[in-house]
């Protein structure tokens, strides 16, 4: 880091990030549903960007929690519409998991507004600042995730 100029702090600047993508994030998952919280948003978005239905058991395994904790959160997204239930037609006593229509449309129209707001954000970067800087962001979390 010798070649970073003194007046820049990197702890700084992370902390920065991370308070305007948590404002954001707040932001976000309210506009999905007005009663959904953080918490369960993230298995909301573990559900939406599976590629197919989801066992709640393998939910669970995803995100690292006790069943139990994905099930009441799951019960939160089936409440709020956001996510549908239907049997495992392998294992009666199963649930797979579908994120509704609807909250997907929603999802969509979100992510549309990311990416617009960063083609704003980065319209005055050079195409090859825009890809270090995803490099080095690829980098640092691939690292955290280590640790």
């Amino acid at each position: 880091m010798d070649d970073v100029p003194a007046d820049i702090d990197l702890e700084f600047e992370l902390t920065r990030l991370a308070q305007r993508l948590r404002r954001r994030s707040l932001q976000t998952v309210e506009s999905l549903h007005p009663e959904l919280d953080y918490g369960t948003y993230l298995y909301f978005l573990a559900i939406a960007d599976s590629p197919g239905e989801v066992r709640g058991a393998d939910l669970a395994d995803q995100l690292g929690v006790h069943k139990s904790t994905a099930s009441r959160a799951v019960s939160t997204l089936v409440r709020l519409g956001l996510v549908e239930q239907h049997p495992d037609p392998a294992d009666g006593r199963a649930r797979l998991l579908v994120p509704t229509e609807a909250a997907m449309t929603t999802l969509r129209a979100m992510r549309a507004e990311v990416h617009e707001r960063l083609g704003r954000m980065l319209a005055g970067w050079d195409s090859t600042d825009v890809r270090a800087l995803t490099v080095l962001l690829h980098r640092y979390n691939d690292s955290a995730e280590v640790l």
